[in-house]
C-alpha cells in the first residue's frame, strides 16, 4: 500500500464525544453524537492535515485485520469505502463501539472521525483524543442540529493540551485486500506496546508484521551495511560509530522505530538515502515499525571491534564511548586506546576452539590406527 502519508487530504470531520464507563457504576454514560459534520475553514483544515501528517509519518505503525473476527470495525470500514454507508453513520457506529470498548481506566475524550483522500484514494481516519479535566468542546449547530466546533480539536492538536491521541488510517487500498490493511498509531504509551483494547479490541487488527522478526532483520541488514560499504580503514571510525548507533537505539526505550528519522539522526547526508534503499532492497521499510528486541537480547549487550591482526575488541555498550577512542593512522590502520585499570589476564579459547574429549572407544581406535601405521612403515 501507498505509505506517502504527505498526499493527505482531509475532507469531512465529524466529531462525537465519548464518556468513560467506570466499572460498577450502574449510570447510563451516553456517547454524545452529532448530528453533522463539522464546519471546516480552509486554515483549519490545512493545519489539521499538517499536524495528522506529522504524526503519521513519525508513529504509524502498518496493521492488518486479525483472520479471527474480534471487532465489526473492518467491515464498517468496507462499508464506507463501498459507500454502502455514509460518513455520519459508520462514524457513530465507531463512536458507539469505542465506549464499549473502553473501561473505566479511560478517560473521556472526543472521537473524530474524518472522510480523506490519500493518494487520491478515499481513506477514513479516526483519532481518539483524551481531553484534560475541566476542557469542554464547544457544541455548535443550527435547526437543533448538533455538532461540535474543529477548531476547538484542532486547538487541542496545536497546543499539546489533550493526553494523547490514538490514530488509525485505512485506505480504499487497503479495504479491497482479503484482510483489511492500515496504519494505527499510540502517542500516549511511547514506551509501551500500543494499548491492547484499541489495536485488538477496537480496531480488530494486529500488526501487519512480526516485531521481534522485523527487528532481528532490522539489526542484521543496517551493521551488514556498515560494515559492506564502511570497509576501508579511513571508514573504521565512522563504521564503528554506526554501529554503536545501531545498537544503541534497538537497546533504547522507545517501543516504535523509524529507520528514515533513524538515519537523519545518525548517519552522515551522504549516506543516508544509501542506508534506506539497503533497507528497502531487504525488506525493511523506511516508516515506523514496532520495535521487540526478543530475538537479539543477547547480542546488544557488548560490541565487538575485530582486526586484521587476529585480534579485537570486547566491551560493555554502554561504557564503549568512556573507555575505548579509535584513532585513524596516517600510514593506515586505526589505533584502539582502552582506558582502566587492569583486572585479569589469562589465556583465551575462541567459541569452538576446545579439543574435543576423547571417549576410551576412541582412544583404543586411535592407537591401534598407529600401530598399523608403523607396521606399514617398517615394511
Amino acid at each position: 500500500m501507498r505509505t506517502d502519508f504527505g498526499e493527505l487530504v482531509i475532507e469531512q470531520v465529524i466529531v462525537h464525544s465519548v464518556p468513560s464507563r467506570p466499572r460498577n457504576d450502574p449510570r447510563d454514560y451516553t456517547v454524545e453524537l452529532s448530528d453533522e459534520a463539522s464546519s471546516l475553514t480552509d486554515k483549519v483544515q490545512s493545519a489539521l492535515e499538517r499536524r495528522l501528517i506529522k504524526i503519521l509519518n513519525s508513529h504509524a505503525c502498518s496493521v492488518t485485520e486479525d483472520p479471527e473476527p474480534k471487532s465489526p470495525l473492518p467491515d464498517w470500514v468496507r462499508d464506507f469505502m463501498a459507500e454502502e454507508q455514509g460518513l455520519l453513520e459508520v462514524s457513530g457506529h465507531l463512536a458507539r463501539h469505542l465506549q464499549d470498548c473502553q473501561t473505566g481506566r479511560n478517560s473521556r475524550g472526543l472521537l473524530v472521525v474524518a472522510s480523506a483522500r490519500l493518494a487520491r484514494r478515499p481513506a477514513l481516519l479516526m483519532v481518539k483524543l483524551e481531553q484534560e479535566t475541566g476542557m469542554q468542546a464547544r457544541r455548535v449547530g443550527e435547526e437543533g442540529k448538533r455538532t461540535f466546533d474543529v477548531q476547538f480539536f484542532a486547538d487541542l492538536l496545536f497546543t499539546e493540551k489533550a493526553n494523547v491521541f490514538k490514530l488509525a488510517l485505512f485506505t480504499a487500498d487497503g479495504a479491497e485486500a482479503d484482510l483489511l490493511q492500515g496504519w494505527a498509531a499510540d502517542r500516549q504509551r511511547s514506551n509501551q506496546r500500543m494499548a491492547s483494547f484499541f489495536l485488538h479490541d477496537y480496531l480488530g487488527c494486529g500488526f501487519t508484521e512480526d516485531p521481534a522478526e522485523m527487528t532481528s532483520r532490522f539489526h542484521e541488514t543496517a551493521l551488514k551495511w556498515v560494515n559492506t560499504r564502511l570497509s576501508e580503514p579511513a571508514d573504521a571510525h565512522t563504521r564503528v560509530e554506526y554501529t554503536m548507533a545501531v545498537l544503541a537505539e534497538l537497546k533504547s526505550s522507545p517501543e516504535n522505530l523509524n529507520p528514515r528519522d533513524f538515519a537523519g539522526l545518525h548517519l552522515k547526508g551522504s549516506h543516508r538515502q544509501e542506508f534506506l534503499t539497503h533497507l528497502a532492497e531487504n525488506g525493511i521499510p523506511d516508516r515506523t515499525f514496532v520495535k521487540d528486541t526478543t530475538l537479539i537480547d543477547v547480542r546488544l549487550q557488548k560490541m565487538q571491534v575485530s582486526f586484521d591482526s587476529g585480534a579485537f575488541l570486547v566491551a560493555p555498550l554502554d561504557t564503549v564511548d568512556e573507555t575505548v577512542t579509535f584513532e585513524a593512522l596516517e600510514g593506515g590502520g586505526t589505533k584502539a586506546t582502552v582506558i582502566g585499570e587492569v583486572t585479569a589476564a589469562r589465556g583465551f579459547s575462541p567459541p569452538g576452539g576446545r579439543p574435543k574429549k576423547t571417549t576410551p572407544d576412541a582412544q583404543s581406535a586411535e592407537t591401534d590406527r598407529l600401530d598399523d601405521s608403523r607396521a606399514t612403515d617398517d615394511q
